[in-house]
C-alpha cells in the first residue's frame, strides 16, 4: 500500500510541514482534519491538515501523526483556500493565521501525548436563559421589576440586560445565551430560584422564520428600487458597492438580503468595523432576527470563542454571524452572503501582528473565488472601493435619499480665526456652535462634539523656553491629563506628574497646549452647567462596561452632550441628536499621509450624519481656520463625488493606490544605529533586485516606541508590474539580510496595502 502523507498547517510562523499518516487513520482523516503533531524532541502540536497525498518529503526524519484532535474537522475546504490566499498575498505563513484564526482552546500544546489529551478542550452543549415558570406576561414581569428595584439593584439590573438582549418581540418563549450576559453566576442562580429566569441547554441552532423576517422591513420606494439594483448587481459582480448617505436605511437592505438567504439554508457574515458598534447594531438585528444571531469579537472569553468555532464548523448553513474583521477567519459552512459595513474604516485592516490582513479585501477575494456575494456599504466609500466600481469591477448602486422624514443637515463652516478676533468664541467653542447648543438644549435635543484628541491637552509647553514634556521610551510629546495632573504615553503607556517648574529652564511654569476631549467636557459643562455630559473616548472604552454604559446613556435620552473621538463617527443612529460639532477640522488635515484628504472628508461626512437622522432637521457645524480649503468646503456639501475626482486625479498623478499596490517593510531594534545600518542596506538590496519603486530607508513619524527604533523602506508596485515577482524579489531580500550575522537581530515586518 502506497504510504499516505498529510501536509499540516501549526500555530507556528512556519508554512505547511508535512508529515506521515498512520495507517489507523488512513480511512478518516481529511482536509481540514485536526490533528496531534509531533515537533522537535518534547512537543505536541494541534495541526490541521490542508493537503493529502503520496509525494516523499525530502527529509531526513519523518514524523508520524497518529491522533485526531476532534472528531469533526478544525477547518471547512472554503477556509483553508483563504488562508492559504491570505498567506500568500499579505506575505505571511498558513500558521500565523491558523493562530489568529483559532481560539486559544482550540490549539492546545503540551510536552507529551498524555498531558496533550488532558488540554483538549470537551464542547459542551450552549447555555440558555429564557423567563421563568413564575413570568409568563407583562404584567408579572412589571410586578417582579418594581420588587426587584428597591431593593434587590442587582437582580433588577440583570433582568434589564435580559429584557434589552433577548428584544421585546421575543420576550416570552425567546431566549439568549447566557454567554452574553454580564450578570454573576450567583445572581443569575437566585433569578432562577425565584422562578423569574429559567437556564437549560440545548445545542445552539437557530432557525429562522422567512416569511416573518421579509415582513419585519419595510422599505421606502428608494430602497425597494436600491434592492433591486443590489440583487443585480450581486449576480453579475459577485460583489457590489452600496453607496448610501447617511441614514438612507442601508441596514433595512441588509437585513432584507440576509432574511433571503436565510430563509434557503445559507448563512451571513456581518462584519462592523468597531466593537462599540455591537450593541446598538445587534439591538435592531436580534428584533429581526432573534436569539439566534452570532456575536465574535475580541471581548469574547475563551471558552465563548470556542463554542462558536464549534458550533460553526458542525453547521450545515443558516447561520448568521455580525463580528469583527476576525470573525472573516471562522468556519463558516454554506456560506453565501458577505456584508461590510462602513467599508472604508481603516479598523477592517490589521496591522499588528501577522497575519496583516484586510477583512474587507479578503471578501471581495471570497466573493470572487468562492462566490459569496459580497457587499461592501458606506456613506463615504474608501477611493479604492469606489474606483473598483466606477471601472466597473465591482457592481455599484446609490441610495441618495434618507429613509422616512429625516433630511440631510445644515452645514455651517465657522471660521474660528475671524471669531477669535471678535471676541466670540468661548473656550474652543464658536459662538454659532454655541448658540445651536443652547437652542437644542431647549428644545431637549442632544448634541455631539467630536474632537479628535483624547485627554485635556495634546502635550504641556514652557511659556519660557519652548520645553515640553516628551516619553522618554517612545518619540511623541505626553498627554496631558488634568485629572490628577498626570502626563501619560498614549503609545507606550509611560506616565508621569506633570512639573510644577520647567525642568530645563527652572523658571517658567510648563501649561497644556491644545485640547482634547477631556479639555471640551470642561468648557461645556462652564457654558451650559444645567446639561448632562458624558464622553466617549480611548479612555472610557478601554472598559467595555463603562463604554456600554455611556452609550446606553446617551441611546435613552440620559445624557444631552456627548463628547468623543473617531468612535463616534461610526454608524450610531441616535434619534435625539439634532446639532453635531466638529471642533478642530485643521487637525484631520494636518497629517503626513497621501489619504489625509480622504479621511478627513469621510470623517467630517460621517459624523455630521449623526445629525437630524429621524424626522427632525439637523445642523452641523464645522469650526476651522481654513474656511475655504477644498476638502472642508466638499465636506460641507457633501459632495463626495467631487473629492473623489480631485483625489483620483491627484494620486494617479502621484501613483498612489488605487493605481498602484503598496508594500512597507518596518525594521526595528533597540540599537537605532544598527536599524538604520540594517535598513540601509536592505533598501540598497532592494533596488539592485527591484529598481527605483524601492524608497530609501527612512524613519517615519514616530521614530521609536517603548525604547525601540523604527526604519521603514515602501514598495511601490506599479499597474504593470508582477506583484507576486516583487513579492518574491522582496522575500530573497530579506532572507539574506536575517543570514546576516550583524543584522540577523533587526525585527522585519511586511506589511501589504498599508493603511
Amino acid at each position: 500500500m502506497e504510504q499516505l502523507y498529510a501536509d499540516i498547517i501549526l500555530p507556528l510562523a512556519l508554512n505547511p510541514l508535512t508529515f506521515q499518516v498512520a495507517d489507523q487513520l488512513r480511512e478518516t482523516i481529511c482536509v481540514g482534519s485536526g490533528v496531534a503533531v509531533p515537533l522537535g524532541e518534547n512537543k505536541v502540536y494541534t495541526g490541521i491538515v490542508c493537503r493529502l497525498h503520496h509525494n516523499t518529503p525530502p527529509y531526513k526524519r519523518i514524523r508520524t501523526i497518529s491522533s485526531f484532535v476532534r472528531s469533526e474537522p478544525l477547518a471547512s475546504v472554503g477556509q483553508l483556500a483563504l488562508w492559504e490566499w491570505m498567506a500568500r498575498y499579505y506575505m505571511c505563513t498558513e500558521g500565523e493565521i491558523m493562530r489568529a484564526a483559532l481560539p486559544s482552546l482550540l490549539k492546545p500544546s503540551a510536552e507529551n501525548d498524555d498531558l496533550f489529551a488532558e488540554r483538549i478542550y470537551s464542547h459542551g452543549r450552549e447555555q440558555m436563559v429564557r423567563l421563568g415558570p413564575n413570568i409568563t406576561n407583562e404584567e408579572q414581569l412589571n410586578e417582579a421589576l418594581e420588587a426587584m428595584m428597591v431593593r434587590r439593584k442587582g437582580q433588577y439590573r440583570a433582568m434589564m440586560e435580559f429584557v434589552e438582549a433577548v428584544g421585546v418581540e421575543n420576550l416570552f418563549g425567546g431566549a439568549v445565551p447566557r454567554r452574553e450576559l454580564e450578570a454573576s453566576a450567583a445572581i443569575i442562580a437566585k433569578l432562577t430560584e425565584q422562578g423569574a429566569l429559567e437556564c437549560f441547554s440545548r445545542e445552539a441552532v437557530p432557525t429562522y422564520d422567512a416569511a416573518q423576517l421579509l415582513a419585519s422591513t419595510t422599505l421606502s420606494d428608494s430602497q425597494a428600487e436600491a434592492l433591486d439594483k443590489l440583487r443585480e448587481s450581486l449576480r453579475r459582480h459577485h460583489t457590489a458597492l452600496l453607496h448610501g448617505i447617511t441614514s438612507s436605511g442601508k441596514t433595512e437592505l441588509y437585513i432584507h438580503l440576509a432574511a433571503e438567504v436565510l430563509a434557503t439554508g445559507g448563512s451571513v457574515l456581518y462584519l462592523i468595523p468597531e466593537l462599540a458598534l455591537t450593541e446598538q447594531l445587534t439591538s435592531r438585528l436580534r428584533a429581526a432576527f432573534g436569539p439566534g444571531l452570532s456575536l465574535y469579537h475580541s471581548k469574547l472569553t475563551p471558552r465563548a470563542r470556542t463554542e462558536m468555532y464549534i458550533r460553526l464548523s458542525c453547521s450545515a448553513g443558516g447561520e448568521i454571524v455580525v463580528g469583527t474583521r476576525s470573525a472573516i477567519l471562522l468556519p463558516h459552512n454554506n456560506l453565501r452572503l458577505i456584508i461590510v459595513d462602513e467599508e472604508h474604516d481603516r479598523s477592517f485592516k490589521q496591522e499588528d501582528p501577522a497575519p496583516r490582513f484586510s477583512a474587507r479585501d479578503a471578501a471581495v477575494w471570497m466573493a470572487h473565488n468562492l462566490g459569496v456575494a459580497t457587499i461592501l456599504g458606506s456613506a463615504t466609500p474608501s477611493l479604492e472601493s469606489f474606483y473598483n466600481a466606477y471601472t466597473g469591477r465591482y457592481g455599484y448602486v446609490w441610495l441618495g435619499e434618507r429613509y422616512g422624514e429625516g433630511q440631510l443637515p445644515q452645514v455651517t463652516v465657522s471660521d474660528t480665526i475671524k471669531s477669535a478676533k471678535r471676541g466670540e468664541r468661548k473656550g474652543h467653542i464658536n459662538k454659532e456652535l454655541a448658540d445651536a447648543i443652547a437652542k437644542a438644549l431647549e428644545q431637549k435635543r442632544q448634541v455631539m462634539l467630536f474632537q479628535n484628541r483624547r485627554g485635556f491637552a495634546p502635550y504641556i509647553e514652557c511659556p519660557s523656553c519652548g520645553w515640553s514634556a516628551r516619553c522618554p521610551h517612545c518619540g511623541v510629546t505626553l498627554t496631558y491629563y488634568k485629572k490628577g495632573n498626570r502626563l501619560r504615553c498614549n503609545l507606550c503607556g509611560h506616565a508621569e506628574d506633570a512639573p510644577v517648574k520647567c525642568p530645563a529652564c527652572h523658571q517658567g511654569e510648563p501649561l497644556p497646549q491644545g485640547f482634547g476631549t477631556e479639555k471640551i467636557e470642561e468648557n461645556i459643562a462652564a457654558l451650559f452647567p444645567e446639561a448632562r455630559i458624558g464622553r466617549l473616548d480611548g479612555d472610557v472604552a478601554a472598559s467595555a462596561s463603562r463604554m456600554r454604559a455611556t452609550i446606553r446613556a446617551f441611546e435613552s435620552g440620559e445624557m444631552d452632550i456627548l463628547v468623543g473621538t473617531q468612535m463616534i463617527t461610526k454608524g450610531f443612529d441616535f434619534e435625539g441628536v439634532s446639532v453635531v460639532g466638529v471642533l478642530n477640522a485643521d487637525n484631520l488635515l494636518c497629517r503626513p499621509d497621501f489619504r489625509a484628504e480622504e479621511r478627513a472628508f469621510q470623517t467630517m461626512v460621517q459624523i455630521t450624519g449623526r445629525a437630524g437622522r429621524k424626522d427632525s432637521l439637523g445642523e452641523t457645524i464645522i469650526q476651522t481656520s481654513q474656511p475655504e480649503n477644498t476638502t472642508i468646503v466638499q465636506a460641507a456639501r457633501n459632495d463626495y463625488l467631487a473629492m473623489a475626482k480631485s483625489q483620483l486625479r491627484d494620486r494617479e498623478a502621484f501613483g498612489y493606490p488605487p493605481f498602484s499596490r503598496l508594500i512597507t517593510l518596518t525594521l526595528r531594534h533597540s540599537s537605532p544605529e544598527l536599524v538604520f545600518r540594517g535598513a540601509k542596506a536592505l533598501a540598497t538590496r532592494m533596488q539592485e533586485l527591484i529598481g527605483r519603486s524601492v524608497s530609501d530607508a527612512h524613519a517615519p513619524a514616530v521614530s521609536h516606541v517603548a525604547d525601540i527604533y523604527i526604519m521603514e523602506i515602501m514598495v511601490r508596485i506599479e499597474r504593470n508590474d508582477s506583484p507576486s515577482d516583487i513579492k518574491g524579489l522582496i522575500r530573497e531580500a530579506v532572507g539574506e539580510l536575517s543570514k546576516d550575522k550583524v543584522f540577523r537581530r533587526i525585527s522585519v515586518t511586511i506589511n501589504v496595502d498599508p493603511q
